[in-house]
């Protein structure tokens, strides 16, 4: 076993986030607890996984934008469009989160705590961008996208070895004729 899926299951297994975890899904608003549309129903599967690719795409070129001359007017505006759009990848993110079981929270609540800090990291720079500090707003988008790419990795282990927001059954409004998911066409 790899040392990074050990530390992976190491926060799976850790019964010591359960109170904060818990204490975070008392917290949601039943407005978004509820929304069947940042559940994603009407798209047939969970819509957190496509919120999340506009954040993640601006902010990663951004980071881009940072290594060229002269690019940091552009940097920036790519930094605040994904602030912008951070909301909806939170709330889609949060509306999925009373779903989980006890392990998968867990494993929820360190992927929402990355992201949160790559978020404020984001904000951050986009803030000392706004007042001229360039060397030192690249340098926290940096660390913006370090804590970004461990929330990312946090978030497929909960989707794809924790299984987190698929549904046991297949969906059969979707593959009407073969009644899989996996059936190809």
């Amino acid at each position: 076993m790899s040392r990074l899926t050990r530390i992976l299951r190491r926060i799976e297994e850790s019964r010591g986030l359960d109170r904060a975890a818990g204490a975070l899904a008392e917290a949601i608003p039943s407005s978004i607890r509820g929304s069947r549309l940042l559940r994603g129903e009407p798209l047939g599967h969970p819509a957190h996984p496509v919120a999340v690719m506009l954040p993640i795409g601006l902010y990663s070129a951004s980071a881009l934008l940072d290594l060229a001359p002269g690019e940091g007017r552009a940097a920036k505006a790519l930094i605040g469009v994904g602030l912008a759009t951070a909301p909806v990848a939170i709330a889609s993110g949060l509306a999925e989160y009373a779903t989980l079981d006890e392990r998968q929270r867990r494993t929820a609540f360190v992927h929402l705590a990355a992201n949160a800090a790559a978020n404020v990291l984001y904000l951050t720079s986009f803030r000392l961008r706004a007042h001229g500090f360039g060397v030192v707003a690249r340098a926290v988008s940096t660390l913006g996208l370090a804590a970004l790419g461990a929330g990312g990795l946090l978030g497929g282990h909960l989707a794809y070895s924790q299984a987190a927001g698929v549904e046991r059954e297949p969906v059969q409004h979707l593959f009407p004729h073969t009644g899989t998911a996996s059936a190809t066409t």
